[in-house]
């Protein structure tokens, strides 16, 4: 038996056009998946635009009939076809708005939380000042 090489030789224009249209990251897992998927409306419209584009420059170079030009075009068409999907998805998502309330209490809540928190503190400093036979007959009388 004889052992037969075959060499490829690619022009490097074509070897760095079909390195742009490949995906670029291959989602293993749900996380990843969530991950790669555009996070905002903006994004996803960014994503299509820069499909649109590789697919149209793949259609073009496709006209020359290559099977690697065709192949580069079926990827090409693949990623526009996800992009497109992406962004209908978040045309289509409805819009919710969410109300933001303030940290702090306003109104009469925040005036009698304040004088709550201002009577705790007196009444700590109060205890502390009393000898303890004090406080234990006060708090015999008071009940706490």
């Amino acid at each position: 038996m004889t052992d037969r090489r075959i060499t490829v030789k690619a022009d490097k224009a074509e070897i760095e056009e079909g390195a742009s249209l490949r995906h670029r990251h291959v989602a293993s897992s749900g996380l990843a998946e969530r991950r790669a998927r555009p996070q905002s409306p903006q994004e996803a419209e960014e994503r299509y635009v820069a499909a649109r584009n590789e697919w149209t420059a793949a259609m073009r170079k496709a006209s020359s009939g290559k099977p690697a030009d065709m192949a580069a075009l079926a990827m090409a068409q693949e990623a526009y076809e996800a992009a497109l999907t992406e962004r209908e998805r978040w045309a289509s998502s409805p819009r919710v708005a969410i109300p933001i309330e303030p940290d702090r209490p306003g109104g009469i809540n925040a005036v009698v939380g304040q004088e709550l928190s201002w009577r705790r503190v007196h009444e700590l400093e109060q205890a502390a000042e009393q000898p303890k036979g004090l406080r234990r007959l006060l708090r015999r009388i008071t009940g706490r």
